[in-house]
């Protein structure tokens, strides 16, 4: 029994411990990215890509290769007949002292290594917004869930209170019915908010690799409104600059206008290197003549190679046109997605705006609601209401604070994908962000 007991207390002081620390929505952030495998690819493509530059650059400096051979030979002819062992042994250099394509295909390299860790960074960001984004789909399921228990506890109040009534000759039997129809309703709402909160923990854990089932809540002080000096052109001109997405298309443009200078340099520039090599040859023949000496042969040479492209059936013109063609259609992509960028910013910032004046409207309501559910109990009470009526009025408030709530977070979720669209959803956003978040009462 006690082999059993023992490893249950173990798996549950890590389930306690792994709750703890994933409050934090900045904890449950850095809990991805060590989980998340495509955040790792990123990181080793990235690596890869700056390996390919000292790569390429290699190809621009001196090449020294050694060769060594070992060899026996037999020559049977009508006037001699000989055997030959010989050993070779040969050092050789190329030096490319003029290439313009070679240093083209650098640039190309360098380019695509910076794409790679902006590529990396945009892949950071992206996690970010879909981490906390699942974040606070668990906030809302968990708020969801809490307004729900409350009105199921309220129902279920006035459900006992019918019945009391009922039995006493006080209340008729459609009441109780009504009571008992409303209260078996808020139950089947209470099941389906349990499993909207099931489903957002198993996605956090999906994403983080750790079972996370308490995270505190929004800090009702929290401030719903904009900063009144942003404005969508400051935000598109922000995005112009520090948009990840965009930043490769940058990229992607700037490798296709260079792939434009490398298909002209391959086609219509001349190639210059140095080449030299030192030899030593050593023959062993089994007769010596005047022709066959036994002995080391040194030799030594040095030359200045020039290669210059001058026809290749039409292909040379061909590629620099393709080129060309592609890099045009670099350009207009961009193009494209600067244009979706911005109608997503102007979209985000309508929704904000929308956001924070329907939150102050649902706080309204809030207080018409408190007022008329109070209005009915005193109706109810007297006998001028009736039970229907204050079942509605209940429902209605805990509806209307359960939408305020739910206001209240997508605020915040369209506040953080206007800050990834911008470029600037950092690490320090999020810790900023963490501060607002408080443990539940």
């Amino acid at each position: 029994m006690k082999k059993h007991i023992i490893p249950s207390l173990i798996a549950a002081a890590v389930l306690s411990s792994t709750a703890a620390h994933a409050e934090s929505i900045y904890e449950v952030y850095k809990l991805a990215k060590q989980h998340d495998p495509g955040l790792r690819a990123a990181a080793a493509t990235y690596q890869a890509q700056k390996e390919g530059v000292t790569v390429t650059k290699g190809n621009l400096y001196p090449s020294l290769s050694f060769s060594g051979s070992l060899g026996y030979s037999n020559v049977d002819a009508p006037s001699i007949e000989y055997d030959n062992n010989s050993n070779t042994l040969s050092l050789d250099l190329s030096y490319p002292i003029y290439s313009p394509a070679l240093n083209y295909a650098v640039d190309a390299v360098e380019i695509s290594s910076e794409s790679a860790g902006v590529s990396f960074n945009n892949s950071e960001e992206d996690l970010a917004l879909t981490t906390l984004t699942e974040y606070f789909n668990l906030l809302i399921a968990q708020s969801t869930l809490q307004t729900t228990e409350a009105l199921v506890k309220s129902t279920a109040s006035q459900l006992d209170r019918a019945k009391k009534q009922y039995e006493v000759g006080l209340a008729s039997i459609t009441d109780l019915q009504d009571a008992q129809a409303e209260y078996d309703s808020v139950r089947v709402t209470e099941l389906s908010a349990r499993s909207s909160v099931s489903y957002a923990q198993k996605t956090l854990y999906q994403r983080t690799g750790q079972v996370i089932n308490n995270i505190p809540q929004l800090a009702k002080n929290y401030p719903i409104r904009l900063d009144p000096n942003m404005t969508v052109d400051t935000l598109i001109a922000k995005a112009r600059m520090d948009n990840k997405e965009l930043q490769i298309l940058n990229y992607s443009v700037e490798s296709a206008e260079n792939n434009i200078n490398i298909q002209k340099a391959n086609g219509r520039t001349p190639t210059v290197a140095i080449t030299g090599s030192l030899s030593r040859t050593d023959n062993d023949y089994s007769v010596s003549t005047s022709s066959l000496t036994d002995g080391a042969t040194n030799t030594s040479s040095i030359a200045l190679g020039v290669t210059i492209p001058l026809y290749s059936g039409g292909a040379i013109n061909a590629s620099v046109r393709q080129a060309t063609a592609q890099a045009e259609s670099a350009t207009e992509q961009r193009a494209s997605s600067l244009q979706a960028i911005e109608l997503n910013i102007r979209s985000l910032y309508l929704d904000l705006q929308t956001a924070v004046a329907q939150i102050d409207a649902q706080q309204q309501l809030i207080r018409s609601r408190t007022s008329a559910l109070e209005a009915t109990k005193a109706g109810y009470d007297v006998g001028t209401r009736n039970l229907v009526e204050l079942l509605d009025a209940q429902s209605n408030l805990y509806n209307a604070q359960n939408t305020y709530e739910q206001y209240r977070y997508n605020f915040v979720v369209k506040k953080l994908n206007l800050l990834e669209v911008t470029g600037d959803l950092t690490e320090d956003k999020i810790k900023e962000l963490d501060k607002w978040l408080v443990a539940k009462n």
